[in-house]
Parts: structure tokens; C-alpha cells; sequence
């Protein structure tokens, strides 16, 4: 199992958005950490500054990078489709 690392912009992030969202997130999240092989929500990010993957969950999007030498999930930012690329 992986653990789940969030940085400060990420928590931000799930604080701003609605609470029933948030939860739906942090479940998917808690998914993938347990199962860490991609799904079809999950891509990887071309050109991206800050991130390798997102992972999606409706209208919401979550930045992250694996460090699979660490077993972390490192969960760069939250937001919705429209804002946060």
C-alpha cells in the first residue's frame, strides 16, 4: 500500500471544493493507494510543470506524482477541470 503525502496547495484545494466532492477524492485516493496500478481515470501528464499524473473524479481533477522507490503518492493539487491545469 502506498501512502498518500499532500502538499499544502492540494489540501487548500480540497478544503475549497464542496464536502460530498471531497469525499468522493479522497476515496479514489485511498483506491489507488491501496491498488497503485493506473486505471482509466488516471493519465499521465505530457509537459507539466509540477506533475506527472491526474487523476480524475468528475468535474474534479487531482495533480499527483508515484515515487514507487518510496511507495508514495504525492498529492500536488486540487481543483475543478476548468482551473486547475
Amino acid at each position: 500500500m502506498y501512502r498518500l503525502i499532500f502538499t499544502d496547495r492540494a489540501l487548500k484545494g480540497l478544503k475549497s471544493i464542496p464536502k460530498r466532492d471531497a469525499e468522493k477524492i479522497i476515496a479514489q485516493l485511498q483506491e489507488l493507494a491501496e491498488h497503485p496500478q493506473f486505471k482509466s481515470n488516471v493519465k499521465c501528464l505530457e509537459n507539466h510543470q509540477r506533475a506527472v499524473f491526474r487523476l480524475k473524479v468528475g468535474n474534479y481533477r487531482v495533480l499527483f506524482n508515484k515515487y514507487n522507490e518510496f511507495e508514495v503518492l504525492e498529492i500536488i493539487d486540487v481543483g475543478h477541470r476548468k482551473e486547475i491545469y
